[in-house]
């Protein structure tokens, strides 16, 4: 990401993204929104299916979890720039000019290729 010479995980991001909007007092809650209502300026939000709150602005942040395939030395080399990877825009950088092989058959899986297309020397797609 943009922004962090040594590079930065997405929790240690999430941390101090949420360290900053507290900082100039952002409202932040914690809670399963369970319902959403956009037909007017101010929207609603439900948030565990009896909370309600009115709001000019609704960010939604599903998230994602990477599908790993299960080896032992996966988590050998997950750390950052390791060379397991589960976002390629997230780390291309680290694997630029080199040859990287990406498993997987998805929409996800092609995206990340094409991406790394424009960054690395070779780009092997296995599908799983």
């Amino acid at each position: 990401f943009p922004g962090y010479p040594e590079g930065v995980t997405g929790p240690e991001m999430m941390m101090q993204l949420q360290a900053q909007a507290q900082r100039f007092e952002a409202d932040i809650r914690d809670g399963w929104i369970t319902k959403v209502d956009f037909s007017s300026a101010t929207h609603k939000v439900w948030v565990n299916e009896e909370k309600e709150i009115h709001c000019d602005t609704v960010i939604i942040s599903t998230g994602a979890s990477a599908k790993y395939l299960g080896l032992e030395s996966e988590q050998k080399y997950l750390q950052l720039g390791g060379g397991v990877s589960a976002c390629a825009v997230c780390d291309g950088f680290f694997y630029r000019n080199q040859e990287v092989v990406i498993v997987g058959a998805g929409d996800s899986a092609c995206e990340e290729a094409h991406y790394l297309s424009k960054l690395c020397k070779k780009v092997t797609m296995l599908v799983r």
